[in-house]
């Protein structure tokens, strides 16, 4: 079977500053890669491009072995994504969000599942309250409600930790867990090494503008990718 994702010579330029350069890899379908490097090095950007927010310069993305301009639907119907952008309608409360997200997906019984999700992320006191009245961590839970919500097959994540308190924080390792031990892949961003380790079977290392190192997570330790980052000779 064809890996269900891969990138071939993605190139992103804006204006005559290079931000990616002849990225190229594949990722087969359960499992959990995570993307590391420093500020700036454009992890959030390949991310936008592998979510279609973002064109390359030049290169392309390949889904199940087809163009991914010529699947756009059907990728986008099976991604879930945090990023740095909520993508939250702000003058609608988390339950109208939850229903107008899980309406476009078609989600089931979406009522029950509904309640179920905000129960879960600790937002059902607070449902019917405008989304612009939360803070940042209440958004982050609202975004994870909503990746619990539609059920995705891929989720591209883009520290998705950030904000969270530590109920949230562990909320969510346990929900990745058990979605990649149901078979569902995921590519995620994290500043947060030994977490990063720790949920991924694979890690790559994203250093000037190119994927320096791609190696099994089990194979590498927190102070190896601390060195590869600050090796600016790779």
């Amino acid at each position: 079977m064809p890996s269900i994702l891969k990138l071939e010579h993605i190139t992103k330029r804006f204006g005559y500053r290079i931000i990616l350069n002849d990225i190229s890899f594949s990722i087969d379908r359960g499992e959990f890669v995570t993307l590391i490097g420093n500020n700036g090095a454009g992890k959030s950007t390949l991310l936008r491009i592998i979510s279609t927010l973002s064109k390359p310069t030049h290169g392309r993305i390949i889904f199940n072995g087809t163009n991914q301009k010529e699947k756009l639907h059907e990728w986008r119907k099976i991604i879930g994504i945090i990023s740095h952008e909520n993508r939250l309608y702000e003058d609608l409360s988390s339950i109208d969000n939850l229903r107008l997200f899980g309406t476009l997906y078609g989600v089931e019984n979406l009522e029950n599942n509904t309640d179920q999700v905000l129960q879960q992320t600790k937002l059902f006191q607070v449902a019917r309250l405008p989304v612009s009245n939360f803070s940042s961590g209440m958004k982050k839970r609202l975004m994870i409600a909503r990746l619990m919500l539609c059920k995705p097959k891929i989720m591209i994540l883009d520290e998705p930790f950030t904000g969270l308190d530590q109920h949230s924080n562990q909320l969510f390792q346990n929900y990745l867990k058990a979605f990649h031990k149901q078979g569902g892949t995921v590519i995620m961003v994290t500043h947060q090494l030994e977490l990063g380790l720790e949920l991924a079977t694979r890690v790559l290392i994203l250093n000037q503008q190119r994927i320096q190192h791609d190696n099994l997570a089990s194979e590498l330790s927190v102070d190896q990718c601390v060195d590869w980052l600050n090796n600016n000779e790779v």
